[in-house]
């Protein structure tokens, strides 16, 4: 099959974060930046990370920026006081909550990530996070001016 020179054009069109010059010498090992040296077999490689998002590094930035959302989200859970170091179960159960983000940590995009950073830093201006427990009555009395959050009665993401 012949290079689809059209296709990956388009496909490059839509990644317009992606150089196309740092992709091909990413694909050719560091050989060329002219999409007619490549072999049959790079250029198809190329096309099918630009196409399907996998690939050898043309996402980079995607997933630095994927990097810096996931750490921002974990220095305001621990500022929270939720332990973020091998306590996955913890911040799964913290984020899973509807008034959280409702899905796993993992699960998280980029703009979802943003929006709880934004939700966290606000909780945090607000006082934190109020634990619910047993021995509460239903209805506590709470100033107007800070937000609590309810979380499960069993805080398994403090430990």
């Amino acid at each position: 099959m012949a290079k689809n020179f059209k296709l990956f054009y388009a496909l490059l069109k839509q990644h317009p974060e992606a150089d196309k010059d740092a992709l091909v010498m990413e694909f050719t090992d560091e050989r060329t930046t002219s999409l007619r040296e490549m072999s049959e077999a790079e250029f198809n490689a190329l096309c099918s990370a630009l196409q399907h998002g996998s690939g050898q590094g043309y996402n980079r930035a995607g997933m630095d920026r994927l990097k810096a959302a996931r750490s921002a989200v974990l220095l305001r859970l621990g500022r929270l006081g939720i332990n973020t170091v091998d306590n996955w179960n913890g911040i799964d159960q913290f984020c899973l909550s509807k008034k959280i983000a409702g899905k796993r940590f993992a699960q998280l995009d980029v703009d979802e990530l943003k929006a709880l950073t934004s939700k966290l830093e606000m909780i945090i201006r607000r006082g934190g996070v109020k634990v619910a427990s047993s021995t509460e009555s239903a209805a506590p009395s709470r100033p107007k001016a800070v937000a609590h959050i309810l979380i499960p009665t069993n805080p398994k993401y403090l430990n």
